[in-house]
């Protein structure tokens, strides 16, 4: 065992990895595999969630939940922010050799996200059908919205909990113990999502609710098993051996990296959110195709964040290191296996686009429009592809205003303006929304690119042991 392992004191249940010597190949396939794993799982919850919805409520359900996923996203963007925050300090504090530092960051990063949670699902829960009516809510869905909303955001704690732990272990180089419990939480919520919407024998029957509520009780069972199986018996990690002391510094630091990561995820969401919007004019059957264009893309993209999440934590812990080579050759590496998984969700939704959308519903309507919305973005499957590695690389940096800035160009500036545009001044209708989302991932590669080849990144943000 290592002299580091020995200063963690690391426990065999979580494997941490040094990302700052060794094979940049095999240590990216190993740390990549997992990731793209548990954001395989984590498209596969929502998918499922999906068709369960619209299987055996209906279209309208389908299109209430639909049309609540951008807020909630919307919702638990600051959360997720931070929590990458923490994964990007606990990465060059590794990378650094500078434990003591890397103990502060767990504690006041848990804390403030903590706290940051508990006010977001009382926020959303009181303006849940305000928010609902600045989406456009078609009024003969809004009130399983509504449903979907509420009961989503009071178990948002589960949420939050999982994301920094992950984002801790991530940082430290263990990608495989976040798989472990995300794959007990989507087994559970396959099994007890469709029991709580039908209702069997002396189960109430709860339609969207239960979609929500399943979902909750499969993040609480993921969240005690991590307790007793991991947090516990990690000394790093067990809260119970925790030095509660504030140390504002840190907090700034994690919030000065976080905001601008959570506003830039906000960004996104609330272009997410006026899309649907103007989805929403054309009626219940264009959301509901929109929704499913959404779902598939999340499935094609999970992979492709993954390894820009992958590549994030490792570049973090080269740059806490000093070694910029190994930053480029990781970025170089991640370009090809990003590529490639382009490619492939590219040929399985293109080339099969009726049956796919068959799958999630079985109005003839809705699978129309939604083979049209198919055969217009799955293009820009590849464009996302490069997005994400470069934003990998400068987000490993601690570099996270800039990719806001390019975030509001794109989504805001360019596919929503453009999207409004086509589809209420031109005959294109709701095809105008679609194609607005490959020329503004067009733009946004190239204003990635751009920042890349500028150099301004390459810095160190935490002090060296």
């Amino acid at each position: 065992m290592s002299k580091l392992q020995l200063t963690l004191k690391i426990d065999r249940i979580v494997p941490v990895r040094d990302f700052t010597e060794g094979s940049i190949l095999k240590q990216l396939v190993y740390f990549t595999v997992p990731m793209l794993l548990a954001n395989l799982l984590q498209a596969l919850y929502s998918v499922v969630d999906a068709i369960w919805v619209g299987r055996l409520i209906g279209h309208e359900a389908f299109a209430a939940v639909s049309t609540t996923i951008p807020m909630i996203f919307l919702l638990v963007s600051a959360i997720i922010g931070l929590a990458m925050a923490t994964n990007i300090l606990v990465g060059q504090a590794f990378g650094s050799k500078n434990m003591k530092y890397l103990s502060k960051v767990l504690t006041n990063s848990f804390i403030s996200t903590g706290f940051l949670c508990i006010v977001i699902s009382i926020v959303g829960i009181i303006f849940s059908k305000p928010l609902l009516s600045l989406l456009n809510t078609p009024d003969d869905i809004k009130p399983m919205s509504n449903i979907f909303l509420t009961v989503t955001l009071s178990g948002l704690i589960f949420t939050f909990m999982y994301n920094w732990f992950s984002g801790v272990l991530r940082g430290l180089g263990d990608a495989k113990t976040p798989l472990y419990l995300l794959l007990v939480s989507t087994t559970l919520n396959i099994i007890i999502v469709p029991i709580l919407i039908i209702g069997p024998g002396p189960i109430p029957k709860m339609g969207v609710a239960g979609s929500a509520l399943g979902t909750i009780i499969s993040n609480a069972i993921m969240i005690v098993v991590s307790y007793f199986l991991v947090l516990r018996k990690h000394a790093l990690l067990n809260i119970r051996q925790w030095d509660f002391a504030i140390d504002w510094g840190i907090i700034k630091k994690i919030f000065t990296i976080g905001i601008p990561i959570s506003l830039q995820m906000i960004v996104i969401s609330l272009g997410g959110v006026l899309m649907v919007s103007l989805a929403n004019g054309f009626g219940s059957l264009v959301t509901a195709a929109y929704g499913i264009g959404m779902q598939l893309d999340n499935l094609a993209f999970m992979p492709i964040m993954a390894i820009g999440m992958s590549v994030s934590s490792m570049v973090a812990q080269n740059l806490g290191a000093l070694k910029y080579d190994r930053v480029k050759k990781i970025m170089e590496l991640s370009f090809v296996l990003s590529f490639a998984c382009a490619a492939f969700f590219f040929l399985l939704i293109f080339g099969f686009p009726r049956f796919i959308a068959s799958i999630f519903t079985k109005e003839p309507a809705v699978i129309m429009l939604t083979v049209q919305y198919i055969k217009i973005v799955s293009f820009s499957y590849f464009l996302f592809s490069g997005i994400m590695v470069l934003q990998g690389v400068v987000r490993g940096s601690g570099d996270t205003t800039i990719m806001l800035i390019f975030s509001i160009i794109t989504m805001i500036l360019v596919r929503f303006s453009l999207g409004y545009f086509l589809s209420k001044y031109t005959s294109l209708n709701e095809t105008g929304l679609w194609l607005a989302i490959p020329i503004s991932a067009f733009i946004g590669l190239l204003l990635h690119y751009w920042y890349y080849r500028s150099d301004r990144w390459k810095k160190r943000i935490v002090p060296h042991h």
